[in-house]
C-alpha cells in the first residue's frame, strides 16, 4: 500500500480545451502535486496542429514524463466546427518501468475520450472561465478512472518483483550486468595481477566495456575502496534517450562485478547522474562503495572529486571572460549582462532563462552539478558569483532541477 500511495501522489490527470478566444487552457487537473511550469509547457502543446488526433504523444522533460492525446466534439456553431480537447497524462520522477508503461496507455486513454465526447457536461464546461471538477461529476468520474485504472496497471508490473528499493526492470537489468561484469572481471587482461592500477588500466581500455559506453575512472582509492566512474555515450542513454529518468541499472550491475572483483571485496554501486534524466548531460557518473545493506553509503573522497570538479570549471569560466572581454571591461557592465556572461561562459551551466520584476531580477538555471554533491557545493558557488560579477546574488536550489539566483532590481 506503501508503494500505491507513493505512485498516486505523483500522477496527474489534466484535460485542456482550446478555447476559441482565449487559445489553449488547462480545465481540470486531477492531482495531489500541481506544477504550473508543468501546466504551462502542456498547454502550449496544443498549438502544434501536426499532432494527430487520437494518437498518444509521449514526451519528457526534466522529472516529468507525459502522455497527451488529442481528440475532438462535433460543434456546429465553433470556427471549423469543432471543440478540441487534449487528455494528458503525467507521472513525477519516474522509474524505468513507469516510462516503458506509459508507453502502452494509448488504449486506457482511448476508452476515456470515447465517453467524455458523448457527455453533454463537456459542452457546458466550455461556457465556464473557471470549471470546477466537483460541478461535472460523469466528467470527474471519468479522469479519476483512468487515473484508478492506470495505477493498478502500473502495480500489475510489479506483481513478483523481487526484494529491494529499484523498479522492476531495473532490478532484472542489474542482475544481468553483474553476471556480465562477473565474466568481464574474469577476462580482463592485466600486466600485473593483483595489481590495482593494472585492473583500472584494463578496464579503460577493454574492448567489452567500449561496446556500453567510454568509461573514466574520476576518483579511486583502493585503501578505502571507493570509485567515481563516469562513462560517456552510454548505450542505454543513447538508445532511449532522454526520459527523465535513470537507464543505466545494467551498468550499475556490471561495475558492481567488475569492482568487487578488483576489490576482492563486496561491493555497490550507485548510479548518481543519468544523461537520460536530463538533456544537458552528457555523461553518466557511478558511485563505487564498500557493500551492505545500505546503498546510501558515501565517502567523503567521492564528493571530494565532484566539487574539484566544479572548482575546475569555475576557472575555466573566469579565463573564457578574460580572453573574450577582458577583465576589466567585464567589471564595468551592469549587474544582469555580468551574469548573463558568466552564465554564457560557465562550462557547467547548460542554460538559463531570465525573469524579471520591479523588485529584482531572477535568472533560472540549468546546472549540471544541480544534484552533487550536497549543499556545499552550491553555497560555494553562491560566494563565488558574487565575487566573480561583484553582484549581491541569492542562489536557491529549487525542485525543478535548476538553481534560481536573484538580485534586487536597481532603479
Amino acid at each position: 500500500m506503501a508503494e500505491r500511495a507513493d505512485l498516486r501522489n505523483r500522477i496527474n490527470v489534466m484535460l485542456f480545451h482550446f478555447d476559441q478566444r482565449l487559445g489553449p487552457r488547462l480545465l481540470f487537473n486531477v492531482a495531489e502535486i500541481q506544477d504550473t511550469r508543468i501546466t504551462a509547457s502542456l498547454t502550449r502543446l496544443m498549438d502544434f496542429n501536426f499532432l494527430e488526433e487520437n494518437k498518444a504523444f509521449v514526451n519528457a522533460m526534466a522529472n516529468v514524463v507525459y502522455s497527451s492525446m488529442f481528440f475532438s466534439i462535433p460543434n456546429p456553431i465553433a470556427r471549423g466546427g469543432v471543440e478540441q480537447f487534449m487528455l494528458s497524462f503525467v507521472i513525477f520522477d519516474p522509474t524505468i518501468t513507469e516510462y516503458l508503461t506509459i508507453s502502452s496507455l494509448e488504449e486506457e486513454m482511448s476508452k476515456v475520450i470515447s465517453k467524455l465526447v458523448l457527455l453533454s457536461e463537456m459542452f457546458i464546461i466550455i461556457t465556464y472561465t473557471n470549471p470546477v471538477l466537483e460541478d461535472f461529476p460523469e466528467v470527474e468520474n471519468l479522469l479519476k478512472s483512468l487515473k484508478d485504472n492506470t495505477i493498478s496497471i502500473f502495480q500489475e508490473v510489479f506483481i513478483g518483483q523481487m526484494e529491494g528499493t529499484k523498479d522492476a526492470i531495473s532490478q532484472v537489468l542489474g542482475k544481468i550486468g553483474f553476471e556480465a561484469g562477473k565474466q568481464i572481471a574474469q577476462d580482463l587482461r592485466v600486466d600485473e595481477e593483483g595489481s590495482v592500477r593494472s585492473y583500472t588500466a584494463a578496464l579503460t581500455n577493454s574492448p567489452i566495456l567500449k561496446r556500453w559506453g567510454n568509461i573514466n575512472i574520476l576518483h579511486f582509492d583502493p585503501g578505502e575502496k571507493v570509485a567515481t566512474v563516469s562513462i560517456d555515450s552510454s548505450i542505454w542513454t543513447e538508445s532511449l534517450g532522454v526520459i527523465a529518468t535513470k537507464t543505466c541499472a545494467f551498468i550499475e550491475g556490471m561495475l558492481e562485478a567488475i569492482f568487487s572483483k578488483i576489490l576482492d571485496e563486496p561491493i555497490i554501486c550507485d548510479e548518481m547522474r543519468c544523461a537520460s534524466e536530463y538533456s544537458y548531460v552528457k555523461d553518466c557518473i557511478f558511485q563505487i562503495a564498500p557493500g551492505g545493506n545500505n546503498r546510501e553509503i558515501r565517502s567523503y573522497k567521492e564528493d571530494q572529486t565532484i566539487k574539484d570538479m566544479g572548482m575546475k570549471e569555475r576557472g575555466k569560466t573566469i579565463d573564457a571572460i578574460h580572453a573574450d572581454i577582458g577583465e576589466q571591461f567585464y567589471y564595468d557592465l551592469d549587474p544582469m549582462i555580468k551574469l548573463i556572461q558568466l552564465f554564457n561562459k560557465a562550462p557547467f551551466i547548460s542554460d538559463h532563462f531570465i525573469e524579471q520584476s520591479e523588485e529584482e531580477v531572477k535568472f533560472l538555471v540549468v546546472c549540471n552539478y544541480w544534484r552533487y554533491p550536497n549543499e556545499i557545493m552550491c553555497n560555494s558557488c553562491e560566494k563565488w558569483i558574487r565575487k566573480t560579477s561583484k553582484v549581491p546574488v541569492n542562489l536557491l536550489k529549487s525542485k525543478h532541477r535548476i538553481c534560481e539566483i536573484t538580485y534586487e532590481a536597481e532603479d
